[in-house]
């Protein structure tokens, strides 16, 4: 019996200490997809072996400390062992560790130490299986875009026609732009990337093949605004194809840049919605709040698609931003896994990281602290001139609360830019008022007020 114990007590420091250690093993994975990432990459041979180089030295060290823990493992977890016999002077040959008790220890003693508890509870939206996922899949952009190209193939052959007749919804964060998708993703001839598409955004069809969520359990999503969110919820998430197609070249470190695709870039986005359509007769629909940095380029290559773009009155919209920035600096810092989510899908909306466009008629900004109206209010300002410059039959422009009071004409009126005849949905009117205290500058207010008014005549 005093045998069995110690089996158990051994395989229980075995199981517990690489337990510990499991970040140890999180970083050997992270560095040794990142090494196939980087053999992967189209850059120069000289910078490429430069950014081998420095992967081999990561992953080599992740392995040294991997090992490290390995051994610290078994060499803990033989000192049990090793006391039993100094004080038994047990014969090993009388003793049987392939019997059903000693397997039964063994197996016992390693699951345990796997259900302590080794922290406090947290409320962190993913587990750390579930980040490691995220970050293996949307930190290697070239493993994402050959994992794409697959994919492109597969439906080449089976003749998914590229249309270019789609729809994107965008506009400045908060002014209504899930909303509006969430009631045209209502309409059948609409289909959109989803959540249960995450981590793999690049290849969903494969992700789908062993990924088979059957919750449709819904939560409020994080914005705390009561919009409730499930696995089959349509949200931005294409934003991280035009990072890995750009390689994260407009993403500055202080702000977001104007910038424009070539025609091959154009042709793999149209690929890319027909991965995401799968058949010829849909029509894709996406959000995406920083399409006006690429929008001038893509006009270049198709008059067809269809731009919806909402606005709001700028000191409920400002105020809006004000608090949904200090609601997510507060839970990025509670939950770092959050930013890292942001990033990678190019929310740079508000937050930590947050990071105004430029565009290129944006003026130089001595930009204000964070935490005043004044500073939104530029953000706005800044958004919505860029906005007045756009003038295209294609590109709509709607007043959130126009929205709001009539979401059924709304619709109406985006389905016929793109001839679509289709029953709808009992739309339901609703109010969105909101009250600010915080102080602003008049002039700044009056320029804001001035361009709110030339978008509702243009």
């Amino acid at each position: 019996m005093l045998y069995y114990s110690v089996l158990f007590i051994s395989f229980f420091l075995i199981a517990f200490i690489i337990r510990l250690k499991r970040f140890a093993f999180y970083t050997l994975a992270e560095n040794s997809v990142a090494l196939v990432d980087k053999l992967l990459s189209d850059i120069d041979e000289e910078a490429k072996i430069k950014l081998v180089q420095k992967s081999t030295r990561n992953l080599v060290i992740s392995l040294i400390k991997m090992l490290f823990a390995v051994i610290i493992a078994f060499a803990s977890g033989s000192i049990p062992v090793i006391i039993y016999y100094l004080i038994t002077r047990a014969d090993n040959n009388n003793l049987d560790s392939s019997s059903f008790y000693s397997i039964l220890s063994i197996s016992l003693g390693a699951t345990v130490a796997f259900f302590l508890p080794l922290e406090k509870k947290t409320n962190y939206s993913y587990s750390e299986l579930s980040q490691l996922l995220h970050r293996l899949a949307l930190n290697n952009y070239n493993i994402a875009y050959r994992l794409f190209k697959q994919e492109s193939k597969k439906i080449t052959r089976k003749n998914i026609k590229k249309r270019n007749d789609f729809v994107i919804i965008s506009g400045l964060a908060r002014a209504g732009t899930t909303s509006l998708m969430t009631d045209l993703s209502k309409i059948s001839d609409f289909v959109s990337l989803n959540y249960a598409n995450m981590p793999f955004l690049m290849c969903p069809n494969f992700w789908a093949r062993f990924y088979k969520p059957k919750s449709k359990k819904l939560i409020e999503r994080s914005h705390k605004d009561g919009m409730m969110i499930g696995l089959d919820s349509n949200e931005a998430l294409e934003e991280f194809f035009f990072k890995v197609k750009a390689n994260d070249s407009f993403v500055e470190d202080l702000y977001l840049s104007e910038y424009s695709i070539s025609q091959e870039d154009y042709i793999d986005y149209l690929d890319y919605q027909s991965i995401i359509k799968l058949d010829n007769s849909k029509i894709y629909l996406a959000k995406n709040n920083n399409f006006l940095l690429r929008y001038k380029s893509l006009r270049k290559f198709n008059n067809d698609f269809v731009m919806v773009i909402l606005y709001r009155d700028p000191l409920t919209h400002a105020a809006s931003l004000l608090e949904k920035h200090s609601d997510y600096k507060k839970l990025q810092k509670e939950d770092p896994f959050v930013l890292e989510y942001m990033n990678w899908l190019g929310h740079h909306e508000f937050g930590l990281n947050q990071k105004p466009f430029v565009f290129s008629n944006s003026e130089e900004n001595n930009y204000d602290d964070k935490e005043k109206m004044d500073f939104w209010l530029k953000i706005w300002i800044n958004y919505y001139r860029y906005v007045l410059t756009i003038s295209h039959p294609n590109t709509v422009l709607i007043n959130y609360n126009s929205y709001c009071k009539n979401p059924k004409e709304t619709i109406e009126t985006i389905l016929k830019k793109i001839e679509i005849a289709s029953d709808l949905p009992d739309y339901k009117s609703f109010n969105n008022r909101r009250k600010t205290d915080d102080e602003f500058s008049n002039d700044v207010y009056d320029i804001a007020q001035e361009l709110y008014r030339q978008l509702g005549n243009s």
